[in-house]
């Protein structure tokens, strides 16, 4: 099981990183009328819980779900972006789901 808690931490950066940079975007981007405030509220809250949900090592799969489909309201450029980011966190959940399957597995 160490080895899982190991993927945690090193993964914890760039996660980190990559959370920072969604919340910024989110943050920063224009209001129209497919994003609103209480959509940037809600995305702003979402990468939130995905920071903690990460520092208590949980996978948090609705938030990552629910943070996908609220990026739609975005433009286009912001969408892709937020996106990829988004793909980034779900492949670094995924490696230490792997890690920690494999620890249980010994």
């Amino acid at each position: 099981m160490n080895r899982a808690r190991a993927q945690w931490q090193a993964l914890a950066p760039s996660v980190g990183g990559l959370l920072d940079e969604l919340h910024g975007t989110f943050a920063t981007h224009d209001l129209t009328s497919t994003w609103n405030a209480g959509q940037r509220a809600q995305a702003l809250h979402l990468v939130d819980q995905l920071r903690r949900a990460w520092a208590r090592e949980y996978v948090a799969l609705d938030d990552l779900a629910a943070l996908e489909a609220l990026t739609a309201g975005l433009n286009l450029p912001a969408t892709v972006t937020c996106r990829a980011r988004l793909e980034g966190v779900q492949g670094h959940f995924r490696r230490v789901v792997e890690a920690t399957y494999e620890a249980l597995a010994e």
